[in-house]
């Protein structure tokens, strides 16, 4: 099972080295309507998902405020993961493998 976890903002992800406008001056940018604007405090949700080739895990929504620490993912992630593997793959061996999120390889994680 391949892992990975996401924060979605209202705003997007904008990139000012990727997302360029060209133009002559300042101005006929401007013109052009191609001005990004951000919300200070953006609607945002943080959602974890699980990959296998039996299908995808059920998504798992973070609380408002609840952030991915090495806590959250030892206590609600990965028995979330194991509980979704042993759904999708009907408790046949199988490897589950994360990212290098600080999270995932903390200490407490890897035990």
């Amino acid at each position: 099972m391949f892992t990975d976890e996401k924060l979605f903002t209202k705003n997007g992800y904008f990139n000012p080295k990727n997302d360029v406008i060209w133009a002559d001056d300042r101005s006929d940018a401007n013109k052009r309507g191609e001005l990004h604007s951000m919300q200070q405090y953006p609607v945002s949700v943080m959602v974890a998902v699980g990959a296998t080739w039996y299908g995808l895990t059920r998504l798992y929504f973070f609380l408002k405020g609840e952030h991915l620490t090495d806590q959250s993912y030892q206590d609600k992630l990965l028995p979330f993961y194991k509980e979704e593997g042993e759904r999708l793959l009907r408790h046949k061996n199988w490897d589950f493998q994360h990212d290098g999120a600080s999270s995932h390889t903390a200490d407490k994680a890897q035990k």
